[in-house]
């Protein structure tokens, strides 16, 4: 699938000098221009002159699969070294990790608060084990009963800590 820009609006309306097209070869001078990636979505057939084609980005190979093994009772930091192309807004950049088998729940935080998403371990590299303190916190249970005899749940003291979120 070609891309182009459009360099010359001519007399048309409807193209935009500046804007990225996708470009369907009708015969060997004309395209039909469509803003979509799909033929048959196109806006018009239009002359090769009033566009430059645009090279694609060539997107490099996938990582080779490989066995890695990481507890999934611990949380890691990793580099986030390869993604799908339609993931372009996954960031290569450091993440925290939860493993799950062969995947991993990866967030931006250590808090494990701002979640991303669940890519293979492969897509990872530089794995460096975090130590997390668990956290222990105070919750108040308290039941009561209405006039209708439903039970409403206020909280009171009952302490626990960090379960494993898996």
């Amino acid at each position: 699938m070609l891309q182009g820009v459009c360099v010359e609006t001519g007399q048309t309306t409807t193209l935009v000098e500046g804007m990225q097209y996708y470009l369907f070869p009708k015969g060997q001078k004309h395209y039909l221009v469509s803003k979509f990636p799909n033929e048959n979505a196109h806006m018009g057939c239009y002359g090769s002159e009033y566009f430059q084609l645009v090279e694609k980005e060539i997107w490099p190979e996938e990582p080779t699969v490989k066995d890695i093994s990481l507890d999934p009772e611990r949380m890691y930091k990793a580099r986030l070294i390869w993604r799908r192309e339609g993931y372009k807004d996954a960031e290569l950049k450091e993440y925290f990790l939860r493993p799950k088998m062969s995947h991993a729940y990866f967030y931006l935080d250590e808090q494990l608060e701002r979640f991303c998403g669940c890519f293979p371990l492969h897509w990872f590299s530089d794995f460096e084990e975090i130590e997390v303190e668990p956290i222990n916190e105070e919750i108040e249970l308290e039941f009561t009963e209405s006039d209708h005899f439903s039970t409403e749940c206020v909280l009171k003291e009952v302490v626990f800590e960090q379960l494993s979120l898996f």
